[in-house]
């Protein structure tokens, strides 16, 4: 079996292109939210109610259940915060199936095949203390929409999302165990927003106690895709992870990611 947890915050709106890519091959599918409608630092958000309405209308197959708790502990940081609700809603999905935890804004690429390989691979659920595992993926990470098209980052960052492990996660989706690195792509919604969304996410994200905030919001407002060539080496904590932005002409996330498979077809 494979079950797919799903963080829902004030990022919410993503997951309907999230769920496009997974829906079908998913035995199940866990929304995850805070019954506070706290973020990781403490912050309010708000779910517009008629977001559940459209999740059952897009969920003909009953595969969609929601898991609402208390995510936000005061006495952590946003980073602890992270792991600890991932780990909750790893409890909550259970033992004995393929646990692929991913965030609202996170679009997988030929979804199938990542299918597939889980499903070749099933005898690592018969014994998962004798074989604990951890699947790696690869982001295209967009950083900017702009007038005609998104900027984005392509090296091959890696990032776990799938595991035979129940409430292991020891940094926010990181397990300490066997690490398979695989070729599957996902495309990363993550910096290509709306400026008042950029401003909520540096606030808020897990991260954003390890760089300096008003700094690279300053930055990321002024790239654009005349001048984006000049940046290098410009990852917030990381700086050499992020070398370079690439672009690609297109109106939609949707129509970014059909042309940039159409581009790599070979990956």
């Amino acid at each position: 079996m494979i079950k797919i947890g799903i963080l829902i915050s004030y990022d919410y709106k993503f997951v309907f292109e999230c769920i496009k890519h997974i829906y079908d091959y998913a035995d199940e599918i866990i929304l995850a939210y805070d019954k506070n409608s706290q973020t990781w630092s403490g912050n309010t958000f708000e779910i517009d109610p008629t977001f559940f309405t459209e999740i059952k209308e897009i969920d003909p197959l009953k595969k969609i259940k929601f898991y609402s708790d208390n995510f936000y502990d005061k006495s952590l940081s946003a980073m602890e915060n992270d792991t600890r609700e991932r780990n909750m809603l790893s409890k909550f999905m259970g033992p004995d199936c393929w646990q692929l935890q991913i965030d609202a804004d996170e679009y997988f690429l030929n979804f199938d095949k990542v299918v597939g390989f889980l499903k070749q691979h099933s005898f690592y659920l018969k014994q998962p203390d004798k074989y604990p595992l951890t699947i790696r993926g690869k982001w295209i990470t967009l950083f900017k929409k702009t007038d005609n098209g998104f900027l984005y980052i392509e090296n091959d960052e890696s990032f776990s999302f799938g595991t035979n492990q129940v409430e292991s996660y020891n940094f926010a989706r990181d397990i300490d165990c066997t690490v398979l690195k695989s070729n599957f792509y996902c495309v990363h919604q993550s910096w290509a927003r709306e400026e008042e969304e950029i401003y909520q996410k540096v606030n808020n994200w897990s991260h954003k106690d390890d760089f300096d905030q008003k700094i690279f919001f300053d930055f990321w407002r002024k790239v654009n895709e005349t001048n984006f060539h000049k940046y290098t080496n410009f990852h917030p904590i990381y700086p050499q992870e992020w070398k370079k932005l690439s672009f690609i002409a297109c109106d939609s996330v949707a129509d970014f990611t059909e042309k940039y498979g159409q581009l790599n077809q070979k990956k």
